[in-house]
This record gives structure tokens, C-alpha cells and sequence, in this order.
């Protein structure tokens, strides 16, 4: 009985007005107004895939909107508040408000159903608002199944019910740039036939939509803030903190940022103060990941922006060091299984002001210990287990001592 269908949402965000973005103390959608002045907008598609089965004529659907929001959402609280657009962080992005015979899109077949602004940013959490007294399903034979008739579609509630969108991977709306989100309505799963036959036993209506990026917004990079120095700082776009991005004590890094690459409009000032720090003035390429990091000077802060480009091997994860001691003496780094016995070390000589190239290391849990270069003995930095994540890079800070301690400091930011 089965062939697989499938509906298609597309979405589409492009620089539309001078507003700025603000998140909400519930972590929902951001706020239209925003510190770049840019914002989004969202195009619904609607497509299918080919069905198996013979025995329907269509799928009537009545979708009623397209909600989004920054958090990720499960199940249940996709279907909360599904009479409001607005809700726990919810923003409706479309209101179609029609219905769609899923059959009749297919081989590439697509519809739009509504734009919407968004405010640039990332997020995690769709859903699709439908109404069950207004959708149904036809058989070949002519018969209508609806959630009332007998045989009949049980949907999951009589009224209006919210369906999660299954993101793979966050959807990330940038001011300027357009952004396609293609999600898929997969009839083949989500209808199940109850008994014997449908014409005699209906149908069960458990919805699968999944959605995949087809076509990102290229006119970004992103950003993460690492602080080495001994005192909090906050990491600005124009005049407001990042999201993530404020007091960040030693040894902490920022929110990954979505920024714009030309005009990214940056500033990094220390925690309580309102004057920013000289000499931050990072060159940026659209696409790409960098990690930034700050760290003590001869006289003031100094500022690096690394790119975070580089493919470990299969199943490892990547890193490099970078050594901001200041000092003439180089570090051997060693990444280890727990207390494994030292021989060659994973970075050689890494020497103050300078990133060493990444390599592969094992994904999972490995001992981090730092010697000078060309020793195995005395350990002077051991970082203790570090978690490594399979096709993540990240980058070991090497620091000076707090102060007075003549102990170096180390720690691992991971890159976005």
C-alpha cells in the first residue's frame, strides 16, 4: 500500500528593514529590532514525493500556518498553544490558511505558502499548525475519509493541532542573505492503515516532517570569542551584547555569532566599562567559521581571529594550540589516553603568538599535558580528560599564570 509522499516547505530570509534583534527572557524568537539593523524573510514551499499506493486519489491537508522560534521544541510542546501564533516564543511566519492535496506535488512539484520577516539569527524550533475538520483523504473509489466519517481519520485532536518540523540542522536567517528550507511532508509514515483495509478501517494520521537547508544564506560568517585575559569582557555588535557574548570571565568563550562578513560591526570592551578595546579589527570571509581570542599584551590586549577551516580524519576530531604565554619558551602538547606515558607529542613547539596547523586527534575522552618543547619531563600543564567530539575542531589556549602563580593555564574552545 505504501509510496512515499511528501510535503515541502521552503523558506527564504532577505534583507527587509532597519530593525534590530533582541532575544526574549523566555529564549524564544528574537525581537524585530536588533543591533545590525537587519532582519529576515521566510518563503513556504509546499512539495511531495512519489506515493506507493494506489488506493488514494488525495491527501487534503488545511494548513493554517507556519510557526517558528529559536529554541528547539519536541512534540508536545509543538502542539501547545496551537491557536496562537504567538506564544512561548512562537512567531507565525506564514498563514496560508488552505488546503493541499499532498499528491498532486511531486517530481519537483512545489508551492509557496507565505513569507514572512524574521530577525536574523538561528533557529531551531518549526512547526506546522493544521486544521483536522477541514483536512481528508479521498480514495480511488471515491470515498472520503474525514476525522468525523466511518471509516473515518483519527487525527491526533479535533481541532487545531501543532506538528513538529525535524530540523537537520538549525535554520540560520541572516539580514541580506536568502535562505531555503525545504521540509518534507512524508504521507508514506505519517498515515497508517488501520485493519485490514482502508476502504473498511480508515486511516491513523501520525505526521513525520522532516526539513533539510537547500539553499543557505551566503553573506555571513560566523564568530566565537575566547577571553585568555584576567579580566571579563563582552563581545558587541554595535551597541548591544551578543547573545552569549557578555561577561566572559578567563577562560571562557562566547555564543557562536552569526555575523554579516562585510559590515560585521564588531567591538570587544571589558565587562563594565563602555569604551572599546583598540586594535580589535577582524577581517572576515563570508562562509566561514573563525574563533577570536583575546589575550594579554605587552602593554594592552591583543586580538587573533583564527579560521576554524579543516576536515579531521573520519571519526576524529581536529585541533590545533595556540600559545599566548608571551614568553620565548616553546610547548610540546601531548593528547593521550589517560595516563598513558609520554613519547611524541600530538603539536610540536608551539611557540608564544602563533597557531599551530590542526591535526587529527581521537573523538572521546584523552588526557591533555603541555611540556616544554623537546621533554617529556616536568609536566607543566596537565589539562586533565578533555572530550573531543568527532568532526569538531577546537582550538588549546596556552595562557600566562594568574597572577601570583608561575603556573601556565590552559583551555579548549570548540569551534562553531
Amino acid at each position: 500500500m505504501k509510496r512515499s509522499r511528501f510535503l515541502t516547505l521552503a523558506t527564504a530570509a532577505s534583507l527587509a528593514a532597519t530593525m534590530a534583534v533582541a532575544c526574549s527572557d523566555s529564549g524564544g524568537l528574537p525581537a524585530l529590532l536588533g543591533s545590525d539593523g537587519t532582519v529576515g524573510n521566510l518563503v513556504v514551499r509546499l512539495t511531495d514525493a512519489p506515493f506507493l499506493t494506489d488506493s488514494l486519489k488525495s491527501v487534503d491537508i488545511f494548513v493554517v500556518r507556519v510557526d517558528g522560534r529559536v529554541d528547539a521544541v519536541d512534540d508536545a510542546g509543538a502542539d501547545k498553544n496551537a491557536d496562537d501564533g504567538s506564544a512561548d516564543g512562537w512567531k507565525t511566519l506564514a498563514t496560508p490558511n488552505a488546503s493541499y492535496n499532498l499528491l498532486a506535488l511531486q517530481n519537483g512539484a512545489s508551492t509557496t505558502l507565505g513569507t514572512g520577516a524574521l530577525a536574523a539569527g538561528t533557529y531551531n524550533g518549526f512547526r506546522f499548525i493544521i486544521d483536522p475538520t477541514k483536512s481528508s483523504v479521498t480514495l480511488k473509489n471515491g470515498k472520503v475519509l474525514t476525522g468525523t466519517s466511518n471509516p473515518g481519520v483519527t487525527f491526533p485532536s479535533a481541532s487545531r493541532s501543532g506538528i513538529k518540523i525535524n530540523l537537520t540542522s538549525p535554520v540560520k536567517i541572516v539580514g541580506g542573505g536568502t535562505t531555503t528550507l525545504l521540509v518534507d511532508f512524508n504521507v508514506n509514515d505519517s498515515f497508517v492503515q488501520r485493519g485490514n483495509s482502508i476502504d473498511q478501517n480508515g486511516l491513523l494520521f501520525k505526521p513525520v516532517i522532516k526539513a533539510t537547508v537547500t539553499d543557505a544564506a551566503t553573506v555571513n560568517a560566523t564568530i566565537r570569542l575566547a577571553n585568555a585575559t584576567n579580566n571579563a569582557l563582552d563581545l558587541l555588535q554595535g551597541s548591544t551584547v551578543l547573545t552569549g557574548g557578555g561577561n566572559l570571565a578567563f577562560g571562557t568563550s562566547s555564543a557562536c555569532s552569526s555575523v554579516n562578513a562585510a559590515t560585521p560591526g564588531l567591538t570587544i570592551r571589558q565587562t563594565g566599562t563602555t569604551t572599546a578595546l583598540p586594535g580589535f579589527t577582524p577581517t572576515l570571509v563570508v562562509g566561514t567559521s573563525y574563533t577570536i581570542i583575546a589575550y594579554p599584551g605587552a602593554s594592552a590586549v591583543q586580538f587573533a581571529t583564527l579560521t576554524n577551516t579543516f576536515t579531521p580524519v573520519a571519526g576524529q576530531a581536529g585541533l590545533r594550540v595556540f600559545n599566548v604565554t608571551g614568553g620565548a619558551t616553546g610547548y610540546d602538547v601531548f593528547v593521550t589516553a589517560s595516563g598513558a606515558t609520554l613519547t611524541t607529542p600530538t603539536i610540536a613547539n608551539a611557540i608564544s603568538g602563533t597557531a599551530s596547523s590542526f591535526v587529527s586527534v581521537p573523538a572521546g575522552s584523552s588526557q591533555i599535558r603541555v611540556t616544554a618543547t623537546g621533554t617529556t619531563t616536568p609536566i607543566v600543564l596537565d589539562l586533565g580528560a578533555q572530550s573531543f567530539t568527532a568532526g569538531q575542531n577546537a582550538t588549546l589556549v596556552i595562557a600566562p599564570p594568574a597572577a601570583g602563580s608561575t603556573t601556565i593555564r590552559g583551555f579548549l574552545v570548540p569551534a562553531c
